[in-house]
C-alpha cells in the first residue's frame, strides 16, 4: 500500500503533460447502412432495406483531459449533433412504386445525437510547439430518428398523409481518433481532430394513418450508427507543459 501511496505522488509530482478543457466543431460522414439510400425495389425487398438515409452532418462538443505524467491522462467528451435525411426523393419514389399511384411527397427532420463518454487521453510533442493526442472513449449515446412524412396522390384526390413517427434510443457506443495541436501561446492551442465513432441502439418505431403495408415500412430499425468525425477547436492549456 505505502509503495502504492508513493507511486502515485510521484506521477502527480512527475506530471509534464500539458491537461487542457476546449470546444470543438466540425462534420460528421454516416458511414455503412446507416449512411446509404439506394433504392431497392419492392420485389427485392425494398420494405426490409437497412439503408439510414443519414445525410452528413454537423456537430459541436467540449472535451477535456488531465495528464497525470508525461504522456497518459483521463478525459472526457460531451457531443451533440445532428444529420439530415438525405435523398427523400429516393423514398418518394420507392413509395410510389410501391403503392402504384400518380405521386407521392415525402417530408422528413433530422436525426439528432448526443454523447457522453470518458476515456483515455495520449498526447507526444512531435516538434517544437506541435503535439500529437490520441484518444480512446466509451460511454452513452443518445440518438433520435427523424420524422417522416409521406402525402399520397392519385388521380387528383389526395389519399391522406402517414407518419414514420420519431423513435429515441440510448445505447452503449465509443469514440476513437487523433489529432494535432499547436500551442498559440502557452495557456491556448488549436487543435484538428479526425474520430471514429460507434453506436448500435435498437430503435421501436410507430406508424400512424398508414391504411397498408406496402412498401418500405419500418417498425424496427437495429442497424450501427457509425461514421468518421473531422473537428476544429481550441482549447485552454494548463498544468505542466
Amino acid at each position: 500500500m505505502t509503495a502504492l501511496t508513493g507511486f502515485l505522488a510521484s506521477s502527480v509530482m512527475a506530471q509534464k503533460g500539458s491537461s487542457f478543457i476546449g470546444v470543438e466543431g466540425g462534420v460528421s460522414f454516416p458511414t455503412g447502412n446507416w449512411g446509404k439510400s439506394a433504392f431497392i425495389s419492392s420485389t427485392n425487398g425494398y420494405a426490409s432495406s437497412p439503408a439510414g438515409f443519414a445525410g452528413t452532418g454537423g456537430f459541436g462538443g467540449v472535451s477535456g483531459a488531465w495528464f497525470f505524467n508525461r504522456h497518459f491522462g483521463i478525459g472526457g467528451l460531451f457531443r451533440y449533433g445532428t444529420y439530415h435525411t438525405k435523398d427523400i426523393n429516393t423514398l418518394s419514389a420507392g413509395y410510389q412504386d410501391s403503392f402504384d399511384v400518380d405521386q407521392v411527397a415525402t417530408s422528413s427532420t433530422s436525426y439528432k445525437m448526443w454523447s457522453l463518454m470518458p476515456g483515455l487521453y495520449y498526447q507526444q510533442k512531435i516538434w517544437g510547439r506541435l503535439s500529437v493526442t490520441a484518444r480512446a472513449l466509451a460511454g452513452i449515446t443518445h440518438t433520435q430518428t427523424p420524422k417522416v412524412s409521406v402525402d399520397v396522390t392519385d388521380s387528383d384526390i389526395d389519399d391522406g398523409t402517414f407518419v414514420q413517427q420519431s423513435a429515441s434510443k440510448t445505447a452503449f457506443g465509443f469514440d476513437g481518433g487523433v489529432g494535432l495541436s499547436y500551442a498559440v501561446l502557452s495557456f491556448l492551442s488549436v487543435n484538428l481532430r479526425g474520430d471514429y465513432f460507434y453506436s448500435k441502439p435498437n430503435f421501436t418505431i410507430q406508424n400512424s394513418e398508414r391504411s397498408n403495408a406496402a412498401g418500405r415500412l419500418i417498425d424496427s430499425y437495429n442497424q450501427p450508427l457509425a461514421g468518421v468525425n473531422l473537428s476544429l477547436g481550441v482549447a485552454y492549456v494548463f498544468g505542466n507543459k
